[in-house]
């Protein structure tokens, strides 16, 4: 299927731009030309196995990585043959300093290891959500879920100084949605940073009231001052 290679060929740019490397490098440490590494990227080719796995050690991600591939009619109609499957979730916290909500998408592999332990990557700072693979972060590690909460501990794959630490509630609504917290580094400048946000299996409207949802309230501001610290509550 055409689909798949222009799949692992934007999972490839994606990774190899994230590492800062050009073409002509990559391309050398994988033994290929620039000309087919650029058809690779295109999804003009396809990739042998042989490959696949020298361009994941050059990126140092698992293979699994760049051939997540999910046939998403196939997945609405519940045909999950010959295809690994990936839950989506929309993650959305509030900028104050750019005045705008800020979307970002996070992938949780299914089938994860023991414990409910799950490999998870975030695309960051989206101008949209269908051109995702063009974000201007990206971030991989792990999803955690209990009963009560979902954590993630993810490491910039821009900036490996950072290490991004999301605390969701486990919402039981039938929505699925849940409120946390997002801490990691800001930028301009440069510090430790904690935001609010709100997780959901759907796109969500990016109006006042999700605005007002993702910006840090009267009340908060309240419960800061009496506890010392910054909670959380889940409104979903």
């Amino acid at each position: 299927m055409k689909e798949i290679s222009i799949h692992v060929g934007q999972k490839i740019r994606l990774f190899r731009k994230m590492k800062g490397m050009t073409i002509e490098v990559f391309a050398g440490m994988i033994g290929k030309s620039k000309a087919t590494v650029s058809k690779y990227e295109n999804g003009d080719i396809s990739i042998d196995v042989e490959t696949l796995f020298a361009i994941a050690q050059a990126l140092e991600v698992p293979v699994n990585q760049l051939i997540d591939y999910t046939d998403e009619k196939a997945a609405d109609k519940g045909e999950k043959k010959h295809q690994l499957t990936k839950s989506r979730y929309y993650m959305y916290f509030y900028d104050g300093r750019r005045s705008r909500i800020v979307r970002n998408i996070i992938e949780v592999q299914d089938g994860g290891q023991e414990n409910g332990v799950f490999e998870a990557n975030m695309y960051a700072y989206l101008e949209n959500f269908d051109q995702y693979y063009q974000c201007k972060l990206l971030y991989r590690g792990v999803m955690r879920r209990y009963d009560t909460f979902v954590n993630f501990n993810l490491e910039n794959q821009n900036n490996k100084v950072e290490r991004a630490f999301l605390y969701a509630i486990n919402s039981f609504s039938h929505s699925g949605r849940m409120a946390g917290l997002y801490c990691g580094l800001s930028t301009q400048p440069i510090l430790p940073a904690c935001f609010k946000f709100v997780l959901s299996p759907e796109i969500l409207e990016e109006d006042e009231d999700l605005k007002e949802e993702l910006m840090v309230s009267k009340e908060d501001i309240k419960a800061l001052k009496k506890m010392n610290m910054f909670v959380v509550n889940d409104h979903a």
